[in-house]
């Protein structure tokens, strides 16, 4: 899942950037309505950011019924198939919302905190100049470590061995994180994603 939105594009007139901006703050607060209602006060949440279609977070929901579990992502299509499973598997401590990262997070009830952070096969964006798409970036990884305890855990996986190594020197020097080398992955089931992929990398980071 790779972050699209793109709120003043410079060659756009005037008219239409107030439109984007309005569109916008409207969609933030139809999303801060929904949030409020799946969100308790003050809740800890696990949040997988690209969900896709469902198959991790339904899983790993059944696995932690005392969990909050909220997957986002952008397509309709996915989040649509991924509400069903949720509504077939019964669980209450599970959300599926169709929303950008980044509006998430800025709709997220302010006294909400991430228990744990899942980025699984995000879109790697593997041209140079598509690079300033990928959403696992230093101003993003900051971002959610304000909404982060001390020791909440980052789990990033992709088969993509040029954007897992951006990602691994990012979090070495990043202010925020602490790369845990050889800390075992917590919960194991395929995604769609992982399902196509020839191999896979995987890291863990707490935040400091």
């Amino acid at each position: 899942m790779g972050p699209t939105e793109t709120i003043n594009k410079p060659d756009l007139p005037a008219s239409t950037g107030t439109a984007h901006r309005l569109e916008l703050a409207a969609r933030c607060e139809a999303l801060r309505g929904e949030l409020a209602r799946i969100v308790p006060a003050g809740a800890q949440l696990v949040w997988e950011v690209g969900c896709g279609h469902g198959h991790f977070l339904t899983a790993y929901a059944a696995a932690h019924p005392g969990e909050l579990c909220v997957g986002v992502d952008q397509e309709l299509d996915r989040i649509r198939r991924a509400v069903r499973k949720q509504e077939r598997a019964r669980l209450p401590n599970l959300h599926f919302v169709r929303a950008e990262a980044r509006l998430f997070f800025e709709a997220l009830p302010a006294d909400a905190t991430l228990a744990a952070i899942f980025v699984l096969f995000p879109d790697p964006w593997p041209k140079r100049r598509h690079h300033k798409h990928r959403l696992l970036q230093e101003i993003f990884l900051g971002d959610v470590a304000g909404r982060a305890g001390p020791g909440t855990p980052l789990y990033f996986r992709t088969d993509h061995a040029e954007y897992f190594s951006a990602v691994e020197a990012m979090l070495r020097t990043h202010a925020d994180w602490r790369l845990v080398p050889g800390e075992p992955w917590p919960f194991e089931r395929e995604t769609v994603f992982q399902q196509r992929a020839a191999g896979h990398f995987s890291l863990v980071a707490r935040r400091r």
